[in-house]
């Protein structure tokens, strides 16, 4: 009975580690499928890159022919007709062949940001080719500016000079707003009556007009300001007994000159830069 019981033990550890060697084996091969999978991707992705780069390759070749037969077509006399015509479609071919070298190395650094771990090699291969597309572009532009001097228009059949000019243009349009921002002033001019009409000043003070101090309201509106260019406007002529200069300037930056008749006729800014430093807005009380 005793050996029986020793045989059932024996034989339920057998069976066991079978199973556990079944179970070991499973794993094994679900791992190694796993592995086959992940090689495979991996396969499918640096194919996939192989392609893009030879596909730029090729665009560049494509263009080095297309500059030699330009070169051919200038280099034989005046563009006229079927060459004149010809050049053209031959700088507009080239303008889709480096539009599309352009997106594919844009493709090819998303797929490498999202592709898993890091490929060193990928990413120096990459870089290469923005180098090699960023010189032929230079010397496209270059080619098209030569083009131009041969009174060939064809500045707007290739992205990089249209984008250029666009961005030229940009940039000088936004330097002439900052430019007339920094030069630009206010001014207004009238008698205490008008200006206070106008909620341009108020009179504070004084007993029965006697001691009374005009002010500037906090609030005044700007759009009833005559504007300036402090480059260009720095005199201004007036005609009166008194003259109050409200808003805050530096004194030795104007000076308001009187005629014999100790009537004041002439405000003038000596020092506009000084003068609008403190504020860009005038306010000329004149009595």
């Amino acid at each position: 009975m005793r050996n029986l019981m020793y045989v059932l033990a024996f034989v339920a550890l057998l069976v066991s580690s079978c199973a556990h060697k079944n179970e070991e084996i499973e794993q094994l091969k679900k791992a190694n499928a796993d592995l086959r999978q992940q090689l495979a991707l991996r396969n499918d992705e640096m194919n996939s890159f192989m392609e893009s780069f030879n596909e730029i390759e090729e665009n560049l070749a494509r263009i080095r022919a297309t500059e030699k037969i330009i070169a051919k077509q200038t280099g034989s006399g005046e563009l006229q007709g079927n060459r004149l015509e010809t050049v053209k479609s031959d700088i507009q071919a080239i303008d889709d062949l480096m539009k599309q070298n352009r997106e594919t190395i844009a493709s090819l650094s998303s797929k490498l940001k999202s592709a898993k771990g890091e490929n060193k090699e990928l990413s120096r291969m990459i870089t290469n080719l923005e180098k090699m597309v960023a010189q032929k572009d230079e010397e496209i532009v270059s080619l098209v500016a030569q083009l131009e001097n041969l009174n060939v228009e064809v500045q707007n059949l290739y992205t990089s000079v249209t984008d250029l000019k666009q961005e030229t243009a940009e940039k000088s349009a936004v330097i002439d707003t900052q430019d007339k921002a920094l030069h630009t002033a206010y001014y207004i001019i009238g008698n205490e009556k008008e200006l206070k009409e106008k909620e341009i000043i108020v009179t504070k003070g004084g007993i029965i007009g006697l001691g009374k101090v005009e002010k500037l309201r906090q609030d005044f509106p700007t759009d009833l300001f005559t504007e300036i260019d402090i480059r260009e406007k720095n005199i201004f002529t007036i005609d009166a007994k008194k003259v109050n200069l409200l808003t805050q300037h530096p004194s030795d930056s104007y000076l308001i000159r009187k005629n014999d008749d100790k009537r004041y006729y002439s405000f003038e800014i000596t020092n506009p830069e000084q003068f609008w430093k403190a504020s860009k807005y005038m306010v000329l009380v004149l009595d």
